[in-house]
């Protein structure tokens, strides 16, 4: 059965936020096995390939730990077609990392691409990484 884009953002939503929480059961289901999948992630580098994805999805949730961290969508964009979509938006939340003793803010730019598989939308690649202050124009 095939699965509207706004239902499976807020499944996304909630996987989302359980990532953030150290917890990537949600997550791991909502991302392509492709060779072509990618990740250009919050803690840098990145990944091409489900034999790679997957383990860094994996590494990277478990640099949470469980907490009360909710992920803030301010989408500034979404578009969907027939078989592909993305969205373009800063996710805000207060996470609690593994190394470090307080709760820190966690604010990133993100642009992930979905795409149809099998009737079900996949994460076909997420750039994600920390929203800095916007740099001033240089003075004439």
């Amino acid at each position: 059965m095939s699965q509207s884009f706004e239902s499976f953002l807020r499944e996304y939503e909630k996987a989302n936020t359980a990532f953030v929480n150290g917890d990537a059961s949600l997550w791991m289901p909502l991302v392509s096995r492709s060779e072509r999948t990618s990740i250009f992630g919050g803690f840098g580098g990145h990944e091409v390939g489900w034999a790679r994805v997957g383990p860094r999805y994996e590494w990277a949730a478990a640099q949470f730990r469980p907490s009360d961290a909710k992920v803030e969508f301010e989408y500034l964009e979404k578009h969907v077609s027939s078989d592909t979509a993305y969205y373009v938006a800063i996710e805000r939340c207060t996470v609690e990392y593994v190394h470090r003793p307080e709760p820190t803010p966690h604010v990133l730019r993100a642009t992930v691409v979905f795409r149809k598989e099998h009737g079900d939308w996949k994460i076909v690649h997420r750039h994600a990484d920390p929203l800095g202050p916007t740099a001033p124009p240089p003075e004439s």
